[in-house]
């Protein structure tokens, strides 16, 4: 799974409180345990933003700013060995942002633990989206650690994000150096939803074409789009999301940061899908059709996630899962769009290519294009910690579409563009 890096820099300062959470009684200097949330390991990266950037374009604000954590002390038992027991297992502490300090805090203070033999294990995770909730978590000391969100619907304003486990930590870290100062426990975390978004215009420089014979006399096209529609109930909406790994120090004692060796979406067991074709497009109210230009514009009804992009749970795209919509293409003639006359008005579903000479690449069904066969790199899935983004562009002087799907952003990878119908403009 390729991953995407968050940075914000978490630390905790010391500070007088009477009140202490003690994890040891052996005498040993206080220190107060801290975070350090990076966002990517090479930190010169371009075009990453910072964690809190991250959720303020979710709409949270820095004062509400915060994550969950839960740490399992294996405490020295006096005998070479360990009690693993487990701190707030079931009660997870959360981490809130201070932004007066620009630091991240929990609600009371934690100490490390005083004997050289004892360690904690920390799981921490960020979830955005009504119902979701925190996941359950489960630390056996030497074998397997799982944390699993059970059937869960993901809405289309969503995020799920886990951070690599920080296994058989003693002291605060600056293993991420992002300022070379900042101390915590070593914070990295992961997307595990995807998201997906289409954007539509009409090819560059073919809204218009001069006559040849006329001097100043052009043929303009005018071009909306209605009836968009991804096939109902195709697309999971609900299921469940199970992260395991292996604690690579069985004997309890080699500090590390380990990512989830497994993180696999399952379907339901009473599957949900999404159902209304609304929830992925809209059109414009006065005409009932979304008009084109050069310019792109998103076809997403609201801006769930920033930019045009919609919550998805991660998962294969099958033959079934079409997009389909109507082209209202209207040719005019004159010396400007505004006063030009119309001479043409054609509306055109894009189901009537299918089994035509056109459908070339057999991309066309009944209810619409097949997702997965658009581009030369065919997006077969949407995969965790990816963001998808299907440009499709209309050529009205030869009635062609071109598509162009991308992902972007989270982690780069893209397709060539595609020419459907299979004609040259």
């Amino acid at each position: 799974m390729k991953k995407f890096y968050y940075a914000a820099v978490l630390a905790l300062v010391a500070s007088a409180a009477c009140t202490k959470t003690e994890l040891s009684d052996t005498a040993t200097p206080d220190v107060k345990i801290g975070y350090q949330v990076a966002n990517y390991m090479a930190q010169t990266k371009a075009g990453e933003t910072s964690f809190l950037t991250e959720l303020s374009g979710l709409g949270v604000a820095a004062a509400d700013a915060a994550f969950k954590s839960s740490a399992f002390l294996n405490a020295d038992n006096g005998n070479g060995g360990h009690n693993f027991g487990a701190f707030y297992p079931t009660n997870p502490e959360t981490i809130s942002w201070n932004a007066t300090a620009s630091q991240w805090e929990p609600s009371r203070d934690y100490y490390w633990p005083k004997s050289p033999n004892s360690n904690i294990d920390f799981f921490s995770w960020y979830v955005y989206g009504a119902g979701i909730g925190d996941p359950v978590l489960t630390n056996t000391a030497g074998t397997t650690a799982t944390m699993v969100w059970e059937n869960k619907t993901i809405p289309s304003k969503a995020d799920i994000l886990f951070a690599d486990v920080a296994f058989h930590q003693q002291k605060n870290s600056k293993v991420y150096k992002f300022d070379g100062v900042t101390e915590g426990v070593p914070t990295l975390f992961h997307h595990g939803l995807a998201q997906v978004k289409f954007t539509l215009k009409i090819k560059d420089g073919c809204d218009k074409k001069a006559d040849s014979k006329n001097s100043g006399k052009y043929t303009f096209w005018e071009v909306k789009l209605s009836d968009f529609a991804i096939a109902a109930n195709k697309i999971h909406s609900n299921g469940t999301l199970t992260l395991s790994v292996t604690d690579p120090d069985a004997n309890d004692t080699e500090a590390s940061i380990t990512p989830w060796s497994s993180a696999v979406w399952t379907n339901a067991t009473t599957p949900a899908y999404v159902a209304t074709n609304t929830a992925w497009f809209t059109t414009d109210a006065a005409t009932g059709a979304a008009a084109l230009t050069t310019t792109v514009a998103n076809a997403i009804p609201n801006d769930f996630m920033g930019n045009g992009y919609v919550a998805v749970r991660p998962q294969p795209i099958g033959d079934d899962v079409t997009l389909r919509f109507k082209m209202t293409i209207v040719t005019k003639y004159g010396t400007a769009i505004g006063s030009a006359s119309t001479v043409n008005t054609e509306v055109i579903d894009v189901v009537a290519y299918d089994g035509t000479s056109y459908d070339t690449n057999d991309i066309y069904t009944a209810t619409g294009i097949q997702l997965n066969k658009i581009g030369t790199n065919r997006i077969t899935e949407w995969a965790m910690n990816h963001k998808y983004v299907y440009n499709i562009e209309i050529d009205p002087s030869t009635t062609t579409i071109l598509y162009d799907p991308a992902v972007e952003a989270w982690a780069a990878e893209s397709s060539a563009s595609v020419e459907v119908p299979g004609t040259n403009s």
